[in-house]
């Protein structure tokens, strides 16, 4: 992992009437990855994104963005390279889509040609015509209108995005599509990522690591599979206990390679079948029934192998631990 985070928080703490809502945080955002803070209401999760962008100022500590000391001379800089996407999608209504979109670029001064292609390559991840840039937010339906505001937020290549509950108040479907074209987006630009959210199944679909958020400090920072199986604490048992984690069929199967059941290297004589990491092991029983490996993606790139026999070890240890 790069040794120099994205952001840096040290020892943070805000006040609010008297009341601690961040309580001496510390927390290292890597290049590239994304980090999901969960967590119940109240506990911290938003004001640490607030912090973070400058919408909320520390009472002690220190904040690094991208090696830049968030203050008041940086603040603009910062901001320009930061992509911020909330649970309301506000779009320009008096301006079409073309128009929110090209928006950032333009006061980034960024080269037109160069927008122009990074819009078509975001419109074609959302599945949205290209025809539909000449419309206005009225003409598209709800779910396309939150689309747009996730293109939007990554449609100047910002090295940073803050998404905070941005699919909260969505129904299961629109909710896991836009997920899958975050994700995907994730993938093609690779940006760094902060993520906010108090559903544990999401949490644990996006999250490379996850920070648990109680009182305003992170009592575990850990990797999915980590948090599921060693919980620090109670706390953290009783978060994620009625998570889809617990149900085999909806393991992610990047997570069986990274908690070590498969090979670096493809198994013999089997065909190889390529599948991103974040289908679940029930998307993959009958390919693995028809005695194929799988390669395991993550990031356009192969993670390891998986065969049948790796299932079965899995399995085995599951049934084990319980």
């Amino acid at each position: 992992m790069p040794n120099t985070p994205v952001i840096q928080l040290s020892n943070i703490s805000v006040v609010y009437d008297q009341q601690k809502a961040i309580d001496d945080l510390s927390l290292s955002v890597y290049p590239h990855e994304i980090m999901v803070l969960v967590g119940e209401s109240g506990g911290g999760k938003t004001t640490i994104l607030r912090t973070i962008s400058g919408l909320v100022k520390p009472a002690s500590g220190h904040i690094l963005v991208n090696g830049l000391t968030l203050n008041d001379q940086n603040l603009r800089k910062i901001r320009l390279n930061m992509g911020y996407v909330l649970q309301q999608i506000s779009l320009f209504p008096n301006m079409t889509i073309n128009q929110n979109l090209t928006l950032l670029p333009e006061i980034k001064h960024q080269s037109k040609t160069a927008a122009d292609q990074t819009i078509k390559e975001l419109m074609a991840a959302a599945k949205l015509p290209i025809d539909y840039l000449s419309k206005y937010p009225n003409e598209l339906s709800g779910g396309e209108q939150q689309r747009v505001g996730i293109i939007r937020a990554f449609g100047t290549k910002p090295d940073l995005i803050l998404m905070d509950e941005p699919f909260s108040a969505l129904d299961p479907v629109s909710r896991e599509q836009l997920q899958d074209l975050t994700l995907s987006i994730h993938q093609h630009f690779n940006n760094t990522i902060l993520f906010i959210t108090h559903d544990m199944n999401e949490a644990l679909k996006m999250g490379q690591q996850i920070g648990v958020v109680k009182d305003g400090q992170i009592i575990q920072l850990d990797t999915p599979d980590n948090l599921v199986r060693h919980p620090s604490n109670d706390y953290v048992r009783t978060l994620f206990n009625g998570s889809e984690a617990h149900k085999i069929e909806n393991v992610y199967i990047r997570r069986l390679v990274l908690a070590g059941y498969g090979r670096k290297t493809p198994f013999e004589k089997l065909p190889v079948t390529s599948v991103e990491g974040d289908r679940t092991l029930g998307d993959c029983y009958q390919l693995l029934a028809q005695n194929q490996q799988l390669a395991v993606r993550r990031n356009s790139q192969v993670i390891g192998y998986l065969n049948s026999e790796s299932i079965l070890n899995f399995l085995a240890t599951k049934a084990t631990n319980n």
